[in-house]
């Protein structure tokens, strides 16, 4: 069975100009207008990955993750955010998504590809194990006190969230992140996160090859 790129999404129109931007990449998509369209549709155990909006009435995407978690779905997800969002995105990768996007998707040069390497099989592609083996080794480049600001990114608080938690002041709390930002050749913290939370993923789900927990040397 050819795997399916299921899209969820409660606009229409982007339903329909997104499922042609795929279609137009060979891509077998089946489009929802609801996260309850999808649930009476879906298949357990269908290959795939999952294309999920997160800013949906009655049942969210976040609601929907929540649900794919209590009944043992295991279908790769990737969530779409409105600019911004980050607070959403962060507790969707906690709740089992491998990737977030911005919309609009169709600027995303490299949605297509990521799609693609999902689907094309369950173990991570070559590029996808060595951007996870470098997360590893970036993380054993940290300080002690980065990798507890790195964490604290990861889970969505704010520099001065942060620098009240710790009891510093904001500009050591900047310098910290900038400096995390640095090591990891990154310029925004969407990116840090998603590379720190796919990471994350993979160890949890003990899928990539290498993928030991870091430790470091002396």
């Amino acid at each position: 069975m050819k795997p399916i790129v299921f899209l969820v999404d409660d606009d229409l129109k982007f339903l329909r100009s997104t499922t042609r931007l795929l279609q137009s990449d060979d891509f077998l998509v089946l489009a929802f207008s609801s996260g309850q369209e999808f649930f009476e549709n879906y298949k357990p155990g269908s290959p795939g990955c999952l294309l999920l909006d997160l800013m949906m009435p009655e049942m969210t995407g976040i609601d929907v993750l929540q649900r794919m978690r209590e009944l043992n779905w295991s279908l790769p997800t990737i969530v779409m955010t409105t600019f911004g969002s980050v607070m959403s995105a962060v507790k969707a990768m906690k709740l089992g998504a491998i990737d977030f996007v911005e919309k609009p998707i169709h600027r995303n040069a490299e949605l297509k590809e990521t799609i693609r390497k999902i689907l094309k099989t369950r173990q991570p592609s070559a590029a996808s194990q060595l951007e996870l083996q470098r997360t590893g080794q970036l993380l054993l480049t940290l300080t002690e006190r980065e990798v507890q600001v790195l964490n604290r990114v990861v889970d969505g608080l704010s520099s001065r969230e942060i620098a009240n938690e710790f009891g510093v002041s904001l500009a050591t709390v900047n310098s910290q992140r900038a400096s995390i930002m640095t090591k990891f050749e990154v310029n925004s913290a969407q990116t840090l996160i998603g590379l720190v939370s796919r990471y994350r993923y993979a160890k949890q789900s003990r899928s990539a090859i290498g993928m030991t927990p870091p430790t470091r040397q002396g």
